[in-house]
């Protein structure tokens, strides 16, 4: 059972891209590929850098619902926005994304993400939905884990795909 989803971060001019991978099994053992496309838009030099890729190797074959805490797991993926130092920064995104098949079934991808300007994942908070106001450190970073639930109970054998949109701005 393959699924296949998209991280779109848009920050308002285009900067790179990166595809972060994992691998799963399904109920009959079968390896997957989970693959989240990842492109970065970049304005006045905040660059977003991916440290580590969501990992869902830990996925049981018999596993209804995939789970990852932005907080506590250590299977987030971790990404870096990079930028002026001391400098405000807004973050908005949009939680839940459907990921379509190919048949046209879906799943729906409940995205978390924590945020902290320090390296440390345990003290990170959960960003909610709405536009945000946070500060880069005084090196000019704020790091973000990404996690979030997927139930695939009734997830057909397959790609899904579908988008995930960040928006990190100064203000």
């Amino acid at each position: 059972m393959q699924k296949v989803t998209t991280i779109l971060l848009l920050i308002v001019a285009v900067s790179s891209i990166t595809t972060l991978t994992a691998m799963a099994q399904d109920q009959n053992g079968e390896t997957s590929r989970i693959s989240i496309a990842a492109s970065a838009q970049v304005v006045e030099s905040i660059e977003m850098v991916t440290v580590r890729d969501m990992d869902f190797s830990s996925v049981r074959p018999s596993q209804q619902a995939i789970s990852i805490d932005p907080l506590s797991d250590s299977n987030t993926g971790k990404m870096i926005a990079l930028g002026n130092a001391d400098s405000q920064i807004r973050v908005s995104f949009v939680r839940g994304r459907t990921l379509t098949h190919a048949s046209g079934s879906t799943l729906t991808f409940t995205y978390e993400i924590a945020g902290n300007d320090e390296d440390d994942q345990s003290s990170a908070e959960i960003l909610q939905t709405d536009n945000r106001d946070l500060t880069l450190n005084s090196n000019g970073e704020y790091y973000f884990w990404i996690g979030g639930q997927v139930n695939v109970e009734n997830a057909r054998p397959g790609n899904y795909n579908g988008n995930f949109t960040i928006e990190v701005e100064y203000i």
